[in-house]
């Protein structure tokens, strides 16, 4: 510790010996015009070097510093260099990717929380930029579902300029905002130790950190390998595109691994230096795919930032706002709900000559899409000449959006070849395989499309453990959320090696979900779920969920499509859609993650399934009618 002052106090007068002059040099420029898409190498030739002092004690930095040039302009590489001036337990996230966005900093420290920091450009909103960059990175990145709306000073945004003085900056700046501070050169040379310290009352949660971390995306780094899932034979055709097509459909079950390919795919692009936009209709799913592509990049040495992921809904909202920025104002249409709008005011501003062009578009979860936005993008956001790839699974159609098996439909959609098909489902062990596609043949359609148990199952995951098939039938649909967690309860209680993380229910209502949630918080289980009477709270709780939250995860069937779990317990009202929606939920299961086998409990309130439920838990096979 002494070591430590001694090299504190040394670099302190290095610093006062140095000219305002030599530390703040001046450029014109932040960034190139198109960084927002046009992600930098870190081995780029060009950009400012990032130099420290000998003897200061250094902040982690990702990138390191010896990999920052062509990441930074020379006022943003100063900014650096004071920042290299912390202590080691502060990790500096440099131009991490926010979904749409790219913040210059992101600054992390557990005791004193989070610091989203751009450099002042002369552009005329930067208070306006930090402060979104900041909601996405509360809403995306770190908060939990039941965590308050805003964590006031534990993530703190900046604005910093190291021109003027704070005083001048904040006066230049019009600043009135609470959640953004301004920093002149006065604060970044003299007063920095102090300005990243956070009040003392703040509590800064480690489960939030250790999401944070886990999830942000710096240019041209990966993270350590990790137990990448093989690909199947299908997958990896998807994934290579031998053929070199520019527009492709995949159609498969659940469990085939299409998001496996097409995360995979993109990966592929990134690793060739293409930028990669990845869609899908749910707010929920958009992490999990991150996730796999961050995994997949890793495994192919390809730069992540180069992939965004974010819903498609999203992804029109934002590029309304960056059409206004540029001078691109949509008028609000007079009629619909806030999705109509929202695409009708992105068609509109992408036709009148706003840019924002990818070289691949990959859409999951392909059967929620609509055809109106799939041409969208294929017209107005993919590169002349890019790649997009649409994969579907019409059996979990759950919003009756899907017609992409009618011919004209697939004709005005660009369709010329035929679908790739994926029949062999990897994420179930065979029992639950025959049990999943049965009750979807009985109760959906004879002919639905359905997972089939592979020959070269056990090859591409390995052995599959039989798990577990449960099967409670209630009197009364009111009680079906008290009663599903009950049974989570029960299944924790009843399962060794099965730990809370690993357990997720599913029910169709959010009233049912809050009550389950009472009854298992009550049995001393933790709960991370996304259920709320408030519209608005349901929204919030969604965009931070988080699968790898050490607690038990509550989830509607809708939200939690794309996404699988070790244990599932489901429960299944009486409406007609209700069985669609037990089909979906019961396919989420998967029997291959961490040597957990896959437990599936059902809780059903709906009489006309209780001859079923008594086979499907024996395992007898089910006579399915013609």
């Amino acid at each position: 510790r002494r070591m430590h002052r001694n090299l504190i106090a040394a670099a302190s007068r290095a610093r006062a010996m140095r000219s305002r002059t030599d530390r703040w040099p001046r450029i014109s420029s932040r960034h190139p015009p198109d960084e927002r898409l046009k992600v930098g190498s870190v081995a780029a030739d060009e950009g400012a070097s990032v130099p420290v002092p000998p003897g200061v004690p250094l902040a982690i930095f990702q990138p390191s510093l010896d990999h920052l040039d062509g990441l930074l302009d020379e006022r943003a590489a100063a900014v650096a260099r004071r920042f290299a001036t912390l202590d080691d337990e502060w990790t500096v996230y440099t131009r991490p990717q926010l979904c749409q966005d790219v913040a210059d900093f992101v600054l992390v420290h557990q005791r004193h929380g989070v610091l989203v920091i751009d450099v002042a450009d002369g552009e005329p909103t930067p208070v306006e930029r930090v402060r979104r960059e900041r909601t996405t990175l509360v809403d995306q990145f770190f908060a939990l579902p039941g965590d308050p709306r805003d964590p006031g000073p534990t993530v703190r945004g900046i604005v910093a300029d190291p021109d003027r003085s704070t005083a001048d900056a904040r006066a230049m700046l019009g600043h009135d905002d609470p959640t953004v501070s301004v920093w002149g050169r006065d604060t970044l040379e003299d007063q920095l130790s102090a300005a990243v310290m956070a009040p003392h009352a703040v509590v800064v949660p480690a489960e939030s950190v250790r999401r944070l971390r886990r999830q942000l995306v710096v240019h041209g780094i990966t993270p350590p390998p990790f137990a990448i899932a093989q690909l199947s034979a299908d997958a990896r055709t998807v994934a290579g595109n031998p053929n070199g097509a520019r527009l492709r459909g995949v159609v498969g079950a659940a469990g085939t691994g299409k998001s496996f390919a097409l995360t995979a795919r993109a990966a592929r692009l990134a690793a060739g230096g293409e930028h990669v936009l990845v869609l899908c209709f749910n707010l929920t799913l958009a992490h999990r795919l991150r996730r796999l592509v961050v995994e997949r990049c890793a495994e192919y040495g390809a730069n992540p930032a180069l992939v965004t992921c974010t819903n498609f809904h999203t992804f029109c909202a934002r590029i309304v706002d960056d059409a206004a920025a540029a001078g691109f104002v949509a008028a609000e249409p007079a009629r619909g709900t806030w999705p109509e709008k929202i695409v009708t005011r992105t068609e509109e501003v992408l036709r009148s000559g706003f840019e924002c062009r990818y070289d691949a578009v990959l859409v999951d979860e392909g059967q929620d899409f609509r055809v109106q936005w799939w041409n969208l993008l294929r017209e107005l956001v993919v590169r002349d000449g890019g790649e997009m790839l649409l994969a579907t699974d019409p059996t979990v159609d759950l919003y009756g959006a899907s017609s992409w098996s009618s011919p004209s439909t697939l004709e005005s959609a660009g369709f010329t070849e035929p679908w790739i098909e994926m029949t062999a489902s990897y994420r179930m062990a065979p029992e639950l395989i025959d049990a999943t596609s049965r009750f979807a043949r009985e109760f959906i359609a004879a002919d639905a499309q359905v997972p089939e148990v592979p020959a070269d199952q056990e090859s591409v995951v390995g052995e599959l453990m039989p798990g577990t098939r449960s099967w409670f039938d209630i009197e009364r649909v009111a009680d079906l959320g008290a009663e599903v967690g009950r049974a989570v309860v029960r299944l924790l209680e009843e399962t060794p090696g099965l730990a809370p993380r690993d357990v997720v229910y599913l029910c169709e209502y959010h009233h049912d979900g809050l009550a389950a949630a009472e009854v298992i918080e009550a049995a001393g289980h933790p709960v991370h779920h996304v259920y709320s009477r408030n519209p608005d709270e349901r929204q919030r709780r969604k965009s931070r969920f988080w699968l790898e939250a050490d607690a038990v995860k509550g989830c509607t069937v809708h939200a939690f499509k794309g996404w699988e779990s070790p244990a599932v317990v489901l429960g299944v009202g009486m409406e007609q859609r209700s069985r669609r929606l037990a089909y979906a939920g019961m396919t989420r299961v998967a029997s291959t993650r961490r040597g957990v086998g896959g437990h599936l409990v059902v809780v059903s309130a709906d009489p006309r399934l209780v001859e079923f439920g008594e086979v499907f838990q024996r395992g007898v096979p089910v006579t399915v009618d013609s």
